[in-house]
């Protein structure tokens, strides 16, 4: 209708089967508001009794064929298009990268302020087009090398970046922060690598800080499981996937910033006990007058715990989402993961006792403590499905 605002453009109930336990079948509701899917799961996921199992296939070593020590202490990786795995090492601040037979090939960057080195990496993207982007928080600047390693160049930031989620092979879209005594702020934007912004996404939420005046100065930390915007990111699609952590909402968004679905499904948030917070006081019982100390004791912590505290995309386009929800299961803590399809429907619910880093060519990566050497050792997983 002419002059007036038409809230619901269309509303389909697709009747789609989310799952037959016990003879039920469960549907989504599916409806298109304002030219934004809302779709509505339900709680039941469409394989409720489906399971993973990540069997570890590789380790990296830390010494190459010669004998040489080529990883020293390992941190963030990158899996890229053909295999290679880049791995940073804190100890010479520089990214290892290894074929996909764990064969050593060369170290790109090294400590220093100069071009190409790093002081604090952060993000390790490679792009589409064999380059590998690099961003240093301390530095405040973005690298690119080239396929072979070589430096390419690095971008000065204009302003205060904070992670990488999307790059192409000629942008990136990532998070900007404003954090002043009184302003506290995130903004996702897409940014050209001359660092003209394209795109803004708009502004999102900020965990709640406490502050405490030391002397001249001041002391902020965040209060625990406040709620607070997390992205990830789906490079393959280009998509960006937001939860706002105060409510089972999981918005995406397209390649131009144009917000298109949200995804919901029924959640019971989980309540922070006093064992949580205990737990939490016992880390600083022994420096009672350290600034942490102080702030927690004079802490307000919230009643229940955020939706979740991280998301990441799987190979096959598939969005984990790391809920609050923690058991103990054979001597374990495993947490609740939740599982949607690209199509946002909820496919399944899984509980792991370890956190995925990177999901690439259908395998998982990440950096764990080895239980014999209690040294940090990247492994690789295949990856099991069983219902």
């Amino acid at each position: 209708m002419r002059g007036k605002m038409q809230i619901v453009l269309t509303c389909l109930i697709l009747s789609i089967c989310l799952s037959a336990c016990k003879g039920k079948v469960q549907k989504a509701k599916v409806e298109t508001i304002e030219g934004v899917t809302y779709i509505h799961n339900p709680a039941t996921p469409f394989h409720p009794t489906r399971a993973v199992i990540f069997e570890e296939e590789f380790i990296y070593k830390e010494k190459d064929e010669s004998g040489e020590i080529r990883l020293f202490k390992p941190g963030r990786l990158a899996v890229d298009a053909q295999g290679n795995t880049y791995i940073e090492d804190d100890s010479d601040m520089a990214i290892k990268v290894f074929d996909q037979a764990g064969k050593f090939l060369r170290a790109i960057g090294r400590k220093g302020a100069g071009p190409g080195e790093f002081t604090v990496i952060g993000d390790i993207i490679p792009l589409p087009d064999g380059k590998l982007l690099v961003t240093d928080f301390q530095a405040r600047r973005t690298s690119f090398f080239g396929s072979e390693g070589q430096f390419l160049g690095s971008l000065q930031w204009k302003k205060n970046f904070l992670g990488t989620y999307l790059a192409t092979e000629s942008s990136c879209t990532l998070e900007e922060g404003v954090y002043t005594e009184k302003i506290r702020e995130r903004w996702i934007k897409s940014i050209d690598f001359a660092g003209e912004e394209l795109i803004s996404f708009g502004k999102f939420s900020f965990p709640e800080f406490k502050m405490i005046r030391m002397g001249e100065g001041a002391v902020s930390m965040t209060v625990p499981w406040t709620p607070a915007s997390i992205f990830a990111g789906d490079n393959s699609r280009q998509w960006l996937y937001h939860c706002p952590g105060d409510r089972y909402l999981i918005e995406v968004y397209d390649q131009q910033g144009k917000l298109f679905r949200k995804i919901d499904r029924p959640y019971q948030p989980v309540p922070v006990t006093d064992e949580d917070i205990n737990e939490l006081k016992s880390r600083f019982a022994q420096r009672p007058d350290s600034p942490a100390a102080k702030i927690y004791q004079q802490m307000e912590f919230p009643k229940v715990k955020m939706i979740s505290n991280r998301m990441i995309v799987d190979s096959d386009g598939n969005l984990w989402v790391r809920t609050n929800e923690v058991k103990k299961e054979e001597g374990k803590e495993i947490t609740g993961y939740d599982i949607f399809n690209p199509d946002g429907l909820y496919d399944a619910r899984v509980w792991l006792d370890i956190m995925p880093s990177v999901f690439s060519g259908g395998k998982m990566y990440l950096t764990a403590e080895d239980e014999t050497t209690g040294l940090s050792r990247v492994k690789r997983y295949r990856i099991v499905w069983k219902e």
